[in-house]
């Protein structure tokens, strides 16, 4: 195992090693437009029900 630690102390050693602010930071710097894009969708889908509903029953509610 080349003096890698085994077990659990292994795998806190790795993650604390691997992970990194600027790692996370790059991450979460990719998926933010995603993010946004979603979060965008989503609530022009549900203002797209509302009025559909609404519609339906002869009513303009927005």
């Amino acid at each position: 195992m080349d003096g890698a630690a085994v077990g659990m102390k292994g795998i806190v050693e790795q993650l604390t090693t691997g992970i990194t602010s600027a790692g996370l930071f790059g991450t979460v710097s990719e998926i933010f437009p995603f993010i946004i894009i979603m979060i965008g969708f989503a609530f022009g889908y549900k203002v797209l029900r509302k009025v559909v509903k609404g519609a339906s029953k002869g009513k303009a509610n927005v």
